[in-house]
């Protein structure tokens, strides 16, 4: 599936999402209320290989094509149990939903999307100004290059979505939505870089 621009979001974290946030890519648990100001997960200006238009490189590419296939076995039961989400992913259609909080209201939404440019088709679709009534935040998760974007700002409604940049055509989704107030960006970027060691291992 081609990604073109992400219309609308259909995922959350949960309670667990609630506390890793306030843990760095250096270890901890939960998605955390507090997630601190120096962790990966904030972002950051654009790497000094990268312009306005370009993305930046992607260190290490990483072959993601099974879990393209089966997005639920994106994340191990050893890390939903850490994140404090639903062990059980939900399927919907290329997606791989989790639930978490204290009533199971909240949602994590992986996918995974190829294109010929990858991570570059974000930035060109933010030139392009596909962004300009939503957002468009570069960032970096475990080293791989990464934008907070949507057409929309859903994020002060609770909804924080996440591209990151695998190989030189394929893209890590992760959309978060969970209470408003709570830094969902923060626990996109912890959930994508749990992923990112389940591809890698």
């Amino acid at each position: 599936m081609v990604r073109e621009v992400k219309i609308s979001v259909t995922a959350t974290i949960g309670a667990a999402l609630l506390v890793l946030t306030s843990c760095s890519d250096s270890g901890g648990s939960g998605i955390g209320t507090s997630f601190s100001p120096t962790s990966p997960g904030r972002p950051t200006q654009p790497t000094s290989t990268a312009t306005a238009d370009q993305a930046p490189p992607v260190p290490t590419p990483l072959d993601a094509t099974a879990f393209i296939a089966d997005p639920c076995n994106s994340l191990t039961s050893a890390q939903t149990a850490e994140l404090t989400i639903s062990n059980d992913g939900r399927h919907t259609e290329n997606a791989c939903s989790w639930k978490f909080g204290p009533n199971l209201e909240w949602v994590v939404q992986a996918f995974y999307t190829v294109n010929d440019k990858g991570l570059q088709n974000t930035y060109d679709q933010n030139a392009a100004g596909w962004f300009k009534n939503g957002y468009f935040e570069p960032t970096s998760v475990s080293g791989y290059p990464a934008v907070y974007s949507n057409v929309t700002d859903a994020r002060p409604q609770g909804t924080c979505d996440l591209v990151v940049g695998l190989d030189d055509r394929t893209i890590l989704d992760v959309s978060v939505t969970g209470k408003p107030g709570e830094d969902n960006c923060g626990a996109a970027s912890t959930v994508a870089g749990k992923i990112i060691e389940t591809i890698g291992s």
